[in-house]
């Protein structure tokens, strides 16, 4: 930049020096003529001393003479006169000329000077300039000389004056030299200007480049210099500011993700631990230590979901136990039961072996007869007996009903939590997708915790439909217990009757005998229903064992699980024993007597379904 302007500079002098040689040039013509028209002026000054008739031509043109020849300009200008014929007629330097013809007279060059004077001062404008080589007197050289001529018409004279070149040419050196002073003096405060201007945009130049170098190796300690400057060096440092502070930026950003993936891989790994303790069945395992603000939540649901199915497994287990104690009981009292009917199936093979006898031991039929009253009255008590079994029975169906309805509640709860552990898997999918290939390793983790929790819910819908079927077969057997009831109660007025017909019998022993045959009959007819009823028993006392079989499986399962205060779900109990076969009397014959044909009765056939359910859930994988 300081070169082009070094050369422009002495482009633009040369043309002013040129500019001003022309310049200075037609400054002195233009100064020579004005000087000329001041001698111009005197010949018309004395003209009009002429014209007006003061003086003569002769007196007018002498005053003229020594009035012009006396005038000076400069240091040694003069003025001088000669006529159109080229005759001197005035010269104050060189007085011989006057009165001498210097028509043929030349310069140094051979030009004829004089007549191009006479020329120029002839023309129609009046007067010109003529140049022309001047011989120095005393041989001291030649020098050329500018001379403007005028023509004065009334005297037929021509008035011209000269300056030498060199004075043009000393007025242009010494105007030359005042303009390569300025020229000297421009430079050097342009140099000067330039250094300074160069200084103050190098060294911060300089400065910034060290500071990139600087931040280059990563340092961003450090501030940028020059950046409240109001030029391009201050936009080129905030352009540098900017990448200064998305360094800053970028290694707070680094730091924050190294941050973010310690904490995830600590969420990770604490997870990872709880899940193992979780699928070995520990639902104690909930985090307690402390996690980073963002996985807060994390932290919430999980120990919620820990929380919730602990609660609900401990829950199941003991629904599970409580149904396992109420089918044990209906399976004893349809154990008893059972026995009672063998008992009285027992009884009247006896009472028929009897009556077959007995018109062999019509004698001994008052004795006989008051044994059948004894046994018919014991035969009230024991099917009353058995009717309050049987209410029992009906009741315990009815609280095994209603604990199935609480475990179908438990499991809709178990679906919920399912549920909200997919919608929390899906969750901690999103973040882990948000995190990028960090939190591929936790994305797989949550797909495993969705899949789990899909598991669950197909585990509670099976349990689900297992319990619909259970609550079927309960249902049904509710329904058999209570045909058992009905059944009972019309054995208890059979015997009712058996009793009043013995009590009639031994009042009236004649009558006996005539009516052995409708007796035996009878007895018969109540000894197919108490076998009906004994087989009835038998099914449910069946079907109360297979529901003490699937509680004990339920049971058994849920107790693969720590639940909180470290206990582990109820052990199955050790299953029902099966009903023993009730002891054959030996029958005792004694002498039959007439009594009253029974009343006959059609036995009750309820139908009872026998359902066994098998469990298939498959918990060890979960």
């Amino acid at each position: 930049m300081g070169a082009a302007a070094f050369i422009g500079l002495l482009l633009v002098t040369a043309l002013a020096m040129g500019q001003l040689r022309t310049s200075l040039t037609r400054s002195f013509e233009t100064r020579t003529k004005q000087t000329l028209e001041v001698a111009y002026s005197q010949l018309e000054r004395y003209h009009a001393e002429e014209q007006a008739g003061r003086m003569t031509r002769e007196q007018a043109q002498a005053a003229a003479l020594r009035s012009i020849d006396s005038l000076r300009f400069g240091e040694k200008n003069y003025f001088f006169t000669f006529n159109d014929d080229l005759k001197m007629i005035g010269h104050p330097v060189k007085p011989e000329l006057v009165g001498t013809s210097v028509a043929e007279k030349t310069d140094a060059s051979g030009q004829l000077h004089f007549r191009a004077m006479r020329d120029a001062a002839v023309s129609p404008a009046g007067g010109g300039f003529v140049q022309y080589d001047y011989e120095m007197p005393g041989g001291k050289g030649v020098k050329q000389k500018l001379s403007y001529a005028r023509g004065f018409k009334p005297w037929g004279w021509v008035i011209a004056t000269g300056v030498f070149n060199d004075e043009i040419d000393a007025a242009v050196h010494r105007a030359m030299m005042n303009l390569a002073k300025m020229v000297i003096l421009v430079l050097l405060g342009i140099t000067g200007l330039i250094w300074i201007i160069s200084r103050s945009i190098t060294l911060p130049l300089q400065a910034m480049t060290q500071r990139m170098r600087t931040l280059a190796d990563g340092n961003v300690s450090e501030a940028i210099p020059g950046v409240d400057r109001r030029d391009e060096l201050g936009e080129m440092a905030g352009a540098l500011q900017i990448f200064r502070d998305q360094a800053i930026a970028k290694e707070q950003a680094e730091a924050a993700k190294a941050r973010a993936d310690a904490d995830q891989k600590m969420i990770v790994s604490l997870v990872s631990n709880k899940l193992e303790k979780l699928s070995e069945g520990d639902l104690t395992s909930k985090i307690d230590e402390n996690v980073p603000e963002s996985y807060a939540a994390l932290k919430t649901n999980f120990n919620t979901a820990i929380a919730n199915l602990s609660e609900l497994i401990g829950a199941l287990a003991e629904a599970s136990h409580s149904i396992e104690t109420g089918s044990t009981e209906i399976a004893a009292a349809s154990d008893d039961l059972a026995r009672r009917t063998e008992s009285n199936a027992a009884s009247l093979e006896e009472t028929s072996a009897a009556l077959a006898q007995m018109n062999d031991r019509l004698k001994s039929s008052a004795q006989a007869a008051e044994r059948t009253v004894e046994c018919t009255q014991g035969a009230i008590g024991m099917v009353d007996t058995g009717r309050s079994t049987a209410d029992k029975a009906t009741e315990a169906m009815d609280r095994v009903g209603e604990s199935a309805r609480g475990i179908d509640d438990v499991i809709e709860g178990l679906d919920k939590i399912a549920f909200q552990t997919r919608v929390l898997a899906m969750n901690a999918a999103v973040e882990a997708g948000r995190a990028g290939e960090a939190g591929r390793g936790f994305a797989v983790v949550a797909d495993l915790v969705s899949a789990l929790a899909m598991r669950a819910e197909e585990e509670s819908k099976r349990a689900r439909e297992q319990l619909t079927a259970t609550q079927a077969d309960i249902g049904i057997a509710v329904g058999a217990v209570k045909n058992v009831d009905t059944a009972l109660a019309n054995i208890t007025d059979s015997v009712r009757q058996v009793h009043q017909f013995v009590g009639t019998m031994a009042e009236d022993n004649r009558a006996q005998a005539m009516t052995i045959g409708e007796i035996a009959t009878a007895m018969n007819s109540m000894d197919q229903s108490t076998q009906q009823n004994a087989a009835m028993v038998e099914q449910t006392s069946a079907a109360a064992r297979n529901l003490a079989s699937e509680v004990m499986s339920l049971t058994s399962q849920s107790s693969r699980f720590t639940v909180a205060g470290g206990q582990a779900a109820r052990r199955p109990a050790a299953p029902a024993p099966a009903p023993a076969p009730a002891k054959t009397k030996a029958p005792s014959v004694r002498t039959a007597q007439p009594i009253i044909a029974p009343k006959h009765f059609e036995p009750a056939n309820p139908v009872i379904r026998n359902s066994s359910i098998t469990s298939d859930s498959d918990w060890e994988s979960f």
